[in-house]
């Protein structure tokens, strides 16, 4: 059993495979054509620091990742427990997740953390693998292995929804993408370009992972105006004054 530590490091070797090489550059893609429409200050990545390229197209200059392990990159980089972020509260305009909660030994804490720094208004991006795929099935079977990714807990979408909705978020929409074999020996570069291609146009719901984007909720008060009277006249009878 890997702890949190070797967890992942092992993912982060599984990237730079050429599976998992793949399905980084898919969810990169999919990632940019969502967050040019979101606007900020401040965005903060909980993950590894390979998916830094899927906020290539984010309008948000000030970018910082937040990972277990140190690691060399061009922004900012926190090394810190996912569920006990040293972030002021109400500080981040946009948080992405990138599969970070299947590894953690307790993601609603993870969530919850990152609604607490998120500024009211502001988004989330969560990329999680699909167990309701090929490679969930696939990983009924490899997990027994100990290797990345399989040993990760595949989360449904049904269970994250709940989760959202539980803490206050609002989900606004949900993409799926890599519809490759998860066995290198059935992929080719053609059959990987048209089978993403089909599955994204038909918007297949059994990709290998899906990104779910989602607002923190913020409850707005309506003021209660005093009600005013007029005041009551005891006596028409004033006394006159004295001189």
């Amino acid at each position: 059993m890997f702890n949190k530590h070797q967890a992942d490091l092992a993912f982060r070797q599984w990237l730079l495979t050429p599976l998992g090489a793949h399905l980084l550059a898919v969810e990169a893609a999919r990632i940019n054509s969502i967050v040019p429409t979101l606007f900020g200050y401040n965005a903060v990545i909980l993950g590894e620091p390979d998916y830094l390229a899927a906020l290539t197209a984010s309008p948000i200059k000030s970018k910082a990742i937040v990972t277990l392990r140190a690691a060399t990159c061009n922004v900012p980089l926190i090394c810190s427990r996912l569920d006990k972020l040293p972030i002021l509260s109400d500080s981040v305009d946009l948080v992405y997740l990138a599969h970070c909660l299947e590894f953690a030994s307790n993601p609603h804490e993870v969530l919850r953390e990152a609604y607490r720094i998120m500024r009211p208004d502001g988004h989330i991006l969560i990329s999680m693998f699909n167990p309701f795929s090929i490679w969930g099935l696939w990983r009924n079977f490899a997990k027994f292995s100990g290797n990345s990714p399989w040993s990760a807990n595949f989360m449904s979408l049904v269970r994250l929804k709940d989760w959202l909705a539980l803490l206050g978020f609002d989900i606004m929409r949900v993409n799926h993408f890599g519809y490759c074999w998860p066995v290198k020996k059935c992929n080719t570069v053609t059959l990987q370009t048209r089978a993403e291609y089909y599955g994204q146009k038909l918007e297949l719901p059994c990709g290998a992972a899906y990104v779910v984007e989602a607002s923190k909720r913020v409850i707005a008060f309506t003021p209660i105006k005093p009600i005013w009277t007029e005041p009551e006249i005891i006596s028409d009878d004033l006394a006159e004054p004295t001189v």
